[in-house]
């Protein structure tokens, strides 16, 4: 076909970064237009950023959040979807029709729905994660109209994109589609980002540990499922073997005060670094200056902090869980360990800070796997031909049959 052209919806996206979908999202649009994919992106606002950006092969439009009060979240993200319907809808009728909806989790589902059947164009779903197992269960109301709308969403999809096998399994298991509609389409990292030049000077450094210190890493959100209470308990018995070791933890969320408590209470406070969020030049450098980086998640679909820690060239240990375990071979490109064991943790680290030539080895290995199995550029190609595979399969079905264009314009 000569034009290949996709409405994308994401509640976030570069400033507006929560977690890992924002990088996600900013990396798969930059690589599908790069590849000759038209893409209008709509997601959030955020406090300075435009507007309005047009960037070549792709309008991006960030829409106003919903601003009147809510109860809770669940409650805010269903009043901005309605808004994100509307400017949907308008983005259509000035910019022209599309050929498919590609949406990224629950929090845009209603407005990904209503655009595939105004518009009688095939739904893509990319499911990131899911309320079951971030939850390990659904144990509220709130949790259980989250998990409808999972379901929902992934009724309405044509195609429903997973990261990894595991989170495969999960949406196989818990929202029963048939298998022939998913696929297994991984997220990636810029090799060319993270193995740059980075500062790692000693001016740099004594920001966050003494002269002597190593850096022990982690990067990712302070909640639960993320597991970083499982490495402060691992952090004394580290110390017995590497009294210069220090953890240096970098992210936000709503556990923070509790795991700071924590630290605290362990007579931590000295050797344990919350640095809150931090710009992209001082997380490559933070990478860069690590003797090694930590995931020790409980839920997992993926992981993309242990691409970027192994594109970096920072050895990882990994919990031996979702798709970590998948990025990682086990003492090949680094070491994974049984999740939610604070002792099994501690063995490992101390493997690796007293073992120089097993990090090494990490490093490179670490970094050859990265660079043949996550480029961006080949996801790119890999969701293009989702695509047309789906646009093909699409064509002649009834429901497309004689569609009216959706806009005016």
């Amino acid at each position: 076909m000569d034009r290949l052209r996709v409405l994308m919806l994401s509640w976030e996206y570069p400033p507006r970064v929560i977690g890992g979908l924002a990088t996600h999202v900013k990396h798969i649009t930059d690589g599908l237009r790069e590849i000759g994919v038209e893409i209008i992106l709509l997601t959030c606002s955020y406090p300075g950023a435009p507007e309005t950006e047009e960037l070549e092969g792709m309008v991006l439009r960030r829409i106003e959040s919903y601003t009147a009060p809510t109860p809770d979240f669940a409650s805010w993200v269903l009043l901005m979807n309605l808004t994100m319907e509307r400017e949907a809808m308008k983005a259509l009728n000035d910019l022209g029709d599309v050929d498919l909806v590609h949406a990224h989790d629950w929090l845009v589902a209603k407005p990904a729905i209503s655009v595939k059947h105004l518009c009688r164009v095939p739904l893509i779903s990319t499911i990131h994660s899911t309320e079951y197992g971030r939850r390990h269960g659904l144990h509220t109301d709130c949790h259980r109209m989250i998990h409808q709308i999972e379901w929902w969403l992934t009724y309405e999809s044509w195609k429903i994109i997973c990261c990894s096998n595991y989170m495969r399994e999960e949406v196989l298991k818990i929202f029963n589609v048939p298998p022939d509609k998913t696929g297994v389409i991984p997220n990636g990292v810029d090799v060319t980002k993270f193995g740059g030049a980075a500062d790692c000077s000693r001016g740099f450094k004594a920001k966050y540990v003494t002269e002597n210190e190593k850096i022990i890493l982690y990067v990712g959100r302070l909640v639960p499922e993320k597991g970083v209470n499982i490495l402060l308990g691992a952090m004394p018995w580290v110390l017995r073997s590497n009294p210069e070791a220090k953890l240096v933890v970098v992210g936000e969320g709503y556990y923070r005060g509790e795991l700071m408590r924590i630290a605290d209470r362990m007579g931590l406070s000295q050797k344990v670094y919350f640095t809150g969020y931090v710009s992209d030049e001082t997380l490559k450098s933070l990478y860069k200056c690590a003797s090694l980086a930590v995931f020790p998640s409980l839920y997992e679909p993926f992981g993309i902090v242990a691409l970027e820690a192994m594109a970096s060239g920072t050895p990882v240990i990994v919990a031996d869980t979702g798709g970590l375990s998948e990025i990682v071979e086990h003492n090949i490109s680094g070491l994974k360990v049984e999740p939610n064991n604070s002792d099994a943790l501690a063995s490992a680290i101390s493997h690796v800070l007293n073992n120089p030539d097993v990090a090494s080895k990490f490093r490179l290995e670490g970094l050859r796997r990265v660079e043949a199995m996550y480029n961006w550029r080949s996801i790119a190609e890999r969701t293009k031909e989702l695509y047309l595979k789906t646009l093909e399969e699409s064509r002649d079905n009834p429901w497309r049959r004689n569609r009216l264009p959706c806009s005016t314009g």
